[in-house]
């Protein structure tokens, strides 16, 4: 791994008590638009200087990132109130995980798609399983490790268990990689959502009421030495791998988060946006961009004291690109019995065979409802976007259009006609022309028509 994208320059200064719980004036200032800034000046050097990430799929992350929630790059949707004929676009968004306005918008779609696959009245737990530092540069420069990597936490577990109870148990899991360490590193490990048990050879669920630390943590270990000792054909593999057995007796870190998983609803959905696809860093957290250097904050996992980092602008965007995964990666995996295949066979079986073992859940389970592009706005903003700034009359939807592919839907095609004239038929030539910057933009992710 290249030290000049993953190590700070030089140690961080912790503020005291009182000076972290200060506001930041220059963070107070800095916006999406100014991270953005930070690619335009600097992309086309950094990819010189790093040939590794001069690459065409690289240049289209970055630049649908740039071009999010510009209407003459991504596309609009025009809104009309009916009622006095003003409008208003709203442009497209990117919907990519690496933009920092996208990125809530892409957590709350996998949110309610995963909250969907979780067995109703099951209580599941919270793992994460971690890769030891000195291992960490083998991931890095091969990101094909990812893979196995999240087969062997799943792995892993299906041994804990049934170690636990002596019974060969199939189990299920809800696998996401992480690859960003607070500070912005690369840190590859697994958080992980288990059921508290499984299915024995007799068909009976058997429920887990305890996990010895110490059995998972060497469980770990051996599961990851041994996929990196299968899958690296390096003979420099071999000494990390007798180092990570000799110098780690204890086994490698595996945490069980406190407490049960929120079963549903709204707990659920904020307890798994942590964790879920997001960037590497959050715009409330860079204070300062002087064009040379970019100075940001982190929470110090062990100390839980604020640390404040400061970076060359080059060095800065390698630390936020190296967590870019391969094209076509799934950060998101489901193993055992939450696989695609099993799900629905398993979840029909739980529901029908009543489980002796395990008293029922009073907090049952609701499925999240995936929130409409309004609602959205309004609860982040306090305002809906599809109120007439004018008479405060309900806006409705005129025309779509995306640069690509035209004019994808278009009201008055239909044959309905305005009761206010005039209103003029939504057409190429119209639409193709200079988009009014003066006019409200906000973002909205591409409809389906």
């Amino acid at each position: 791994m290249d030290s000049s994208l993953t190590e700070a320059c030089g140690p961080p200064r912790a503020l005291g008590r009182n000076e972290a719980l200060l506001p930041n004036r220059a963070q107070d200032r800095f916006d999406k638009d100014s991270f953005k800034q930070i690619f335009r000046d600097h992309w086309d050097t950094f990819t010189a200087a790093y040939p590794r990430f001069d690459t065409p799929y690289y240049d289209r992350v970055i630049a649908k990132m740039l071009a999010c929630g510009d209407p003459d790059k991504m596309g609009f949707a025009q809104y009309r109130c009916f009622s006095c004929g003003a409008t208003r676009k709203i442009a497209f968004s990117c919907k990519s995980c690496f933009c920092l306005s996208c990125a809530k918008v892409y957590a709350d779609h996998w949110v309610e798609f995963i909250g969907r696959r979780l067995f109703p009245g099951v209580v599941y737990r919270h793992i994460v399983l971690t890769v030891p530092e000195y291992l960490r540069l083998w991931f890095y420069r091969q990101a094909d490790l990812l893979s196995p990597l999240m087969r062997a936490g799943h792995a892993c577990l299906h041994d804990v268990f049934t170690t636990c109870t002596h019974v060969d148990l199939d189990i299920g899991s809800v696998i996401v990689l992480q690859t960003t360490g607070r500070p912005g590193n690369y840190n590859p490990h697994l958080h992980i959502l288990v059921p508290v048990g499984g299915i024995d050879p007799q068909g009976r669920w058997k429920t887990i009421r305890f996990i010895p630390f110490d059995l998972l943590h060497r469980t770990w270990q051996y599961h990851l030495l041994t996929m990196l000792r299968e899958q690296i054909d390096d003979p420099n593999i071999g000494p990390d791998i007798d180092h990570g057995f000799t110098h780690y007796p204890k086994g490698f870190v595996a945490n069980v988060q406190p407490g049960d998983v929120p079963p549903g609803g709204k707990g659920l959905a904020e307890y798994l946006a942590k964790y879920l696809v997001s960037p590497p860093i959050s715009v409330h957290r860079i204070e300062r961009y002087d064009g040379q250097t970019v100075t940001y904050w982190y929470r110090d996992h062990r100390t839980q004291a604020i640390q404040h980092t400061t970076l060359p602008v080059l060095r800065f965007i390698g630390r936020m690109v190296q967590h870019i995964l391969p094209k076509g990666f799934q950060r998101i995996r489901y193993y055992g019995l939450h696989s695609h295949r099993r799900y629905e066979t398993v979840r029909q079986t739980l529901a029908a065979r009543p489980r002796a073992d395990a008293s029922s859940d009073s907090r049952g389970y609701r499925v999240v409802p995936r929130k409409p592009f309004a609602q959205r706005f309004t609860e982040t903003f306090g305002t809906d976007p599809l109120r007439c700034p004018t008479c405060g009359d309900t806006m409705d939807l005129e025309v779509i259009y995306h640069p690509a592919h035209g004019i994808l839907y278009d009201f008055l095609a239909s044959g309905w006609e305005s009761p206010h004239e005039p209103t003029a038929r939504a057409s190429p030539d119209r639409l193709r022309g200079p988009v009014d910057r003066a006019q409200h933009l906000v973002q909205l992710p591409l409809p389906r028509v």
